[in-house]
């Protein structure tokens, strides 16, 4: 405090650094603050860009269609590869948009579309064709239920605009649209059409991808892996060496058989911390249930998906109040979960995008946001590094360094905040609590820093810290003396 006062200038510096070197807790604050500056300072110096390597294939600038073989073979045409074939395909290269099924097909997982991914929806000219057709809803009136019972439910559109925070929309529509916008732009999407395995000639500098089930072959001078979670393709590669170490459930509710009145709503289970449970509003009233199985907890693994899933919607006491005993469930379906971001997606002529690459948050389970995200990213990247004409592991490497400073370095925060969450469920009760005094306009900036779109860091701002600090101290003399706060609800 006497050092703001103070004029700044050498011997003002030199002050501060007396007074914090004679205060541990200060000297500690200034030393943690000092090592990141450096590092920031360093990444920026050694920051290595395109143009610092060699050309070796200078004929690859040209934006033409080679007969011969493709610029790029995505694998994979869901969200994190048709997002890549789109503007691939919009900056003129040449493009191979390989699925293994036919359109429209299912895909496992909460449906949830996050606030990065409408803005590139509409950037795409697809977000009004989902909302018109009906095959996606806006949420407007969402929340989440704390282990310890509260509950706050609120309101975005009036705090957040034009761009909601959240829709939902089956999988089954939303990769489909996706796909279809990318072969409008001028992605060459081949449907049905499984990859085997993929070869590489260094001589020759292209890849050679062969079919499943065929003898059809494609050949293209860069490979991008983007088969989802389980990624059978980098796994032979080499290039992700971890099996997907998370799990979610899904079910849907028929329209009509339910009583839940929210468009979403997230709910925590002290025992399965840090995993979670929802409930998301589809178009005509049908909901998803989800569970989603997080590391971090010894207790729970991922074999225990049917069992939580089916604890949930009967046992606790907010879900199966949410469903009513009259609810109508498909039988549960499951898919794996790759968390936290694979430490290697890249290589010689080849990159890892979305799922495949781990580019899920380990806190929420929430993945497609970051694969469209890391898609678009990738085909511009691409495109840049086309223009130059080199491919080398190294300079694939400033793709993976670009999304992991963007997103993926908050992943080690998420990682941080299950482990708080599992041992300290209360800090969920006193954040809801914050939220509950604070109202819609904090949850939106809550919603921000949940879905990745601000990094976790924010949470030790004072806007945060404060409120949630006093909450905090507030339930924890409440429930010591047996006091119920008035106006504490539980969930409708």
């Amino acid at each position: 405090l006497q050092c703001s006062r103070m004029a700044m200038g050498p011997e003002v510096l030199q002050s501060c650094l007396v007074f914090a070197s004679s205060h541990p807790v200060w000297a500690f604050a200034v030393s943690i603050l000092s090592l990141f500056v450096l590092k920031s300072f360093l990444k920026k110096l050694l920051k290595r860009k395109i143009t610092n390597f060699p050309r070796k294939y200078p004929e690859d600038r040209e934006k033409k269609n080679k007969a011969a073989f493709y610029d790029v073979a995505v694998v994979g045409a869901g969200p994190a590869g048709a997002t890549l074939g789109y503007y691939l395909a919009k900056a003129g290269r040449n493009c191979l948009l390989l699925e293994k099924k036919k359109f429209p097909r299912d895909k496992y997982c909460g449906d949830a579309v996050c606030k990065t991914a409408i803005e590139i929806l509409m950037d795409m000219g697809i977000y009004e064709q989902l909302i018109k057709e009906n095959k996606a809803r806006v949420a407007d009136a969402g929340g989440l239920c704390s282990p310890g019972g509260l509950s706050y439910i609120g309101r975005s559109k009036q705090e957040l605009g034009e761009i909601p925070a959240a829709l939902a929309c089956k999988r089954w529509w939303l990769d489909e649209a996706i796909a279809m916008a990318a072969k409008r732009a001028g992605a060459d999407l081949r449907e049905n059409s499984g990859v085997r395995e993929a070869v590489f000639d260094a001589e020759a500098g292209l890849w050679t991808v062969y079919l499943e089930d065929s003898d059809k072959s494609y050949k293209a001078r860069i490979l991008v892996c983007a088969d989802g979670a389980p990624s059978k393709l980098a796994t032979k590669l080499g290039l992700v060496k971890r099996p997907p170490d998370g799990s979610c459930s899904r079910a849907y509710v028929e329209s009509g058989t339910h009583k839940f009145k929210a468009d979403g709503c997230i709910f925590y289970h002290k025992d399965m911390l840090p995993g979670y449970s929802a409930l998301f509003r589809h178009p005509n009233n049908e909901l998803n249930y989800c569970v989603y199985l997080i590391p971090g907890n010894p207790k729970v693994t991922n074999d225990d998906l049917p069992y939580w899933h089916d604890f949930l919607m009967k046992q606790d006491p907010h879900i199966s109040k949410s469903l009513g005993p009259g609810a109508r469930l498909e039988r549960m379906k499951a898919a794996s979960l790759r968390l936290g971001g694979e430490p290697v997606s890249h290589g010689n002529h080849v990159l890892v995008v979305g799922d495949a690459a781990g580019m899920i948050d380990p806190m929420t389970g929430e993945g497609i946001h970051h694969a469209m995200d890391a898609g678009k990213m990738a085909a511009e990247f691409l495109d840049e590094a086309m223009h130059h004409g080199n491919y080398d592991k190294a300079v694939m490497k400033i793709y993976h360094d670009a999304w992991m400073d963007k997103f993926g370095s908050d992943f080690q925060w998420s990682f941080a905040i299950c482990q708080l969450l599992y041992r300290f469920p209360i800090l969920l009760d006193a954040a809801t609590a914050a939220i509950t005094r604070k109202g819609d306009k904090f949850l939106a900036r809550w919603a921000d820093i949940m879905t990745g779109r601000v990094p976790k860091i924010h949470l030790l701002r004072p806007e945060f810290v404060i409120v949630i600090t006093f909450e905090l101290i507030s339930l924890i003399i409440r429930r010591a003396f047996g006091i119920e706060k008035k106006g504490e609800k539980k969930l409708e």
